[in-house]
């Protein structure tokens, strides 16, 4: 199903976060509906498959901001040259703590009607992901995430 919103874009994702989704396993989570409103509620999947080895598992949404800020180097003659850099910041997140043990189990979030919606422009976008995290006792937390769309 599309639904017409994609970053412009390609957006880095930090290694550390990459990480964890490659030693997630176990681990799934979606938004029933893929897509809602602000003021409206997004209903979220987590599915647990191997609850022995995630730890006390966390469920919730995260709306991130990417911006373009602009840097300029200076050369080695003395000039300086502009370039742009896209940074990210959280603006929204919501959790709910996941009882223990296997199987799927959802939880409700309502997105604030004062909320960024999903965007994606050229030097400022806002993307929402549904999220699960497994804090693990001395090893990297696992992580699995799903984007969603939000309306106006």
């Amino acid at each position: 199903m599309d639904f017409g919103f994609s970053l412009g874009k390609s957006r880095e994702v930090q290694p550390l976060q990459l990480l964890r989704r490659l030693v997630t396993r176990g681990l799934e989570v979606s938004a029933v509906d893929r897509q809602t409103h602000r003021g409206g509620d997004v209903e979220v999947q987590v599915t647990i498959s191997k609850p022995g080895k995630l730890g006390d598992v966390e469920v919730g949404i995260v709306c991130t901001e990417y911006y373009d800020e602009l840097e300029t180097v200076r050369d080695t003659d003395g000039s300086t040259t502009p370039y742009r850099t896209t940074s990210s910041d959280v603006v929204h997140e919501t959790w709910s703590p996941v009882e223990p043990g296997s199987g799927a189990k959802t939880r409700r979030f309502t997105i604030p009607p004062d909320a960024p919606f999903s965007y994606s422009g050229e030097c400022l976008s806002f993307k929402w992901e549904v999220a699960a995290l497994g804090h693990r006792s001395g090893r990297l937390d696992a992580e699995a995430r799903s984007e969603f769309f939000v309306r106006p």
